[in-house]
Order: structure tokens, then sequence, then C-alpha cells
């Protein structure tokens, strides 16, 4: 284990791992292994930090009733992904799972040649399973390559990952684009009653084929724009788009062009078939929220929606439409997800992403008015 690479410390009174390639340098908490900050260096400018970090972190309130909700930040691994709420077969996973809670161990820190790597392991107890969580970082390429790799592990279990990234602040604009997707429908059950003071702009179980216009709850505004953020004030909601498996990755950008990025999500759809949207602005008034949690999240998953474990391995809205809802974990061969999350500068003027072109080495995000910018990145990673 090369002791250069990393530190321990803390973050925002979180114990963790900070980890250094030289140009990314992240910190993994570890209770939980969510990363945020991440710093992104590489080329000129200032350097980039995407993640969203929820604002109690310093004020460290008694959260163990809800452990990840302790240092939720940035992307983790979600084992079983999901609320979670019942349990099945005697199984009561906690919300999102141990992945997203328990202590994680490090057990590599490497550099060879271009790449550095780092892993990290869990042994799960409810479901028993060894859990690795792997990142790469290759030099000249803002970008973070993930893995988790499950073994010793039987039966059916929704997964995910959970990126959360910032909401524009006031007088800035931020654009979300997935491309063309094959279905798109919100929750079928509210997702944000306001018996626990949340609430929803969205209906419930509403099917939509542009993420332009998608239903609401109210008459005077019958479809909204969940393109262009931030999204109404004093509301928090969920949807989900699904891609079928094809031979180039699944992608999801935000861009931001008042501070100069963008942020991406690269998927195989085999694998990842969901991406699950969370748009939260200021729409949970109950702690630790209280109101002040602005946040979007990109959420490449394998399930329905976040309604856990019981709902995403059993006939639910959207394995009735034909799509996959959780994994086939055996003991006889490990189950390895894939995730590439990574940024770019973009040129003044760009908006809206409307293609992304995926060459030998590089992918090409184009907006809508034409500008583009080029990202080297190894995309077949995500397909082998």
């Amino acid at each position: 284990m090369n002791k250069k690479l990393f530190r321990k410390g803390e973050n925002h009174r979180t114990p963790g791992w900070y980890l250094n390639s030289g140009e990314i340098e992240l910190f993994l908490t570890e209770e939980g292994g969510h990363h945020a900050p991440v710093t992104f260096k590489a080329g000129k400018g200032a350097p980039i930090q995407p993640y969203f970090i929820s604002p109690w972190q310093d004020a460290r309130p008694d959260l163990s009733h809800i452990p990840l909700l302790q240092n939720l930040r940035g992307d983790f691994f979600c084992l079983p992904f999901g609320g979670n709420p019942e349990p099945v077969d005697g199984e009561k996973h906690p919300p999102h799972g141990e992945t997203s809670a328990s202590k994680w161990t490090m057990t590599a820190a490497e550099q060879k040649g271009d790449v550095t790597f780092f892993e990290f392991e869990m042994e799960t107890k409810i479901r028993p399973a060894k859990v690795v969580k792997r990142f790469e970082m290759r030099k000249g390429q803002p970008v973070l390559y993930v893995t988790h790799t499950v073994s010793g592990m039987d039966g059916k279990m929704p997964y995910g990952h959970h990126a959360i990234l910032s909401m524009p602040e006031a007088g800035e604009t931020m654009y979300f684009s997935a491309g063309k997707f094959d279905y798109g429908l919100t929750p079928p059950n509210v997702f944000a009653d306001p018996a626990n003071l949340e609430y929803q702009y969205m209906a419930s179980g509403a099917e939509f084929d542009s993420l332009k216009a998608v239903p609401t709850r109210f008459k005077d505004e019958p479809t909204h724009d969940y393109t262009v953020y931030p999204s109404p004030v004093g509301y928090v909601d969920l949807l989900a788009v699904f891609k079928k498996p094809g031979k180039k990755p699944a992608w999801a950008v935000a861009s931001y062009p008042d501070r100069g990025y963008l942020f991406f999500s690269l998927k195989n759809a085999a694998e990842l078939p969901a991406t699950t949207l969370w748009v939260s602005n200021s729409g949970r008034y109950a702690p630790p929220w209280n109101g002040n949690t602005r946040c979007f999240a990109i959420e490449e998953t394998c399930s329905c929606f976040a309604d856990g474990l019981k709902t995403s391995i059993g006939k639910n809205a959207l394995t009735r439409k034909g799509w996959k809802t959780c994994g086939e974990f055996s003991k006889k061969n490990p189950t390895v997800i894939h995730h590439i999350q990574g940024v770019a500068r973009i040129p003044a003027g760009y908006g809206k992403t409307k293609s992304a072109t995926f060459s030998d080495s590089a992918v090409t995000f184009t907006d809508k008015k034409g500008n583009s910018v080029t990202v080297a990145v190894d995309w077949k990673f995500l397909m082998d």
C-alpha cells in the first residue's frame, strides 16, 4: 500500500480518507463510503468540486435511526437500494443498505503507470456478502472509474449509485439531459407526504416521454420542465427514466454554465437500467432536512425507484412494463457493477446537452447550439 497516495483525516467532522492521484483529490467517509468533496484539478482554471454535502454535517445531529443520513454527501453505493421499510424473509435492511452506512476498510492504494487506484472492503451482515469498492483515476482524465464487486451472496436485491450534486443558486441555471430514453415514470405511490412535513410537485404514477413535460399535481401548471433548474422551491420529488442496453454507454449530463463546467454520468444500461432523479429544493421540513436541503441527484440504479427490497424483487409497476428492478446474485459468481463519473470545462455559451458521441477513447458532448466539449475517457471500461 502506497501511503503517499492517501491520508486519514476528517472532513466536516466526519472521519475518512483523503485519496490523491495528483489530479483528483477525493474524500471518502469511513462510515458509508460516501465520496465528497471531490476536487478535479486537471486542465486550466479553478478546481471543480461538483458534489453536494448535506448542510447538517458540521452540527453532527444524532441520526443513528437513519445512519446513511449521518454522512450524506456526494455519491455512495446502495445495496439494497431504497428505503427498505419492510422486512423480507427475516431481513431488515437500513435505508440504502449497510454499504451506505457501515464501516469500510481500506485494502489497497497503488499507482501503476498512469493509473492510480484505491480499494475498500466491507462484509455485510444482514445478508452476508463481501463488497469491494474500487476507484481508478487515470492521468489526464477528469474522471472517476468506480466498480463494486459483490461476492458470496445469493438472491435478488436492488442496487445502485446515488450521486448528489448541488441545486443551482439563485440567479444560476443548471441544465439536465439524459438524451433519448425508452420510458419515463414518477413513483406510483406518494413520494413526499405532507404528514411528514414534505411536499411533492410531480403527479404520482405519471408516465412521460420527455423531461420537458413531466406531469404535476397542479392545474395551473399541468406539466413542468425538468431539464432546467432550479426546480420549484418548496418541493422534493423523484422520477426515473429507463434505457435499453446498447453498444455504447447510457449517459446523463448536468451542465452549470455559470460555473463553467458539466458533470457527466456514464453506465451500462444492462447493469443500471434506471436513471432516477432526486430533486430537492427545500421540500422537506422535518429534521435533519429543516427546509434547507437543496440538491439534485443522478441515481443510476437497478431498482423500483427508492421503494426498497420488497417492492423491487417482486412484481411492480416497472416489471409489468418489462424493466428489470433487481439483480440476481449468486455465491458461485461475483457480480461487478461499473460506473463512470466525471467533469469537463465547458465553453462560454454552452447550455443544454443534446448529444453524446463516443470515439475510441473519448466522449464529445454537444449542446443544442452546436457548442461541444470532448473528454478523454475509456468508456469501454463499462461495456466489457
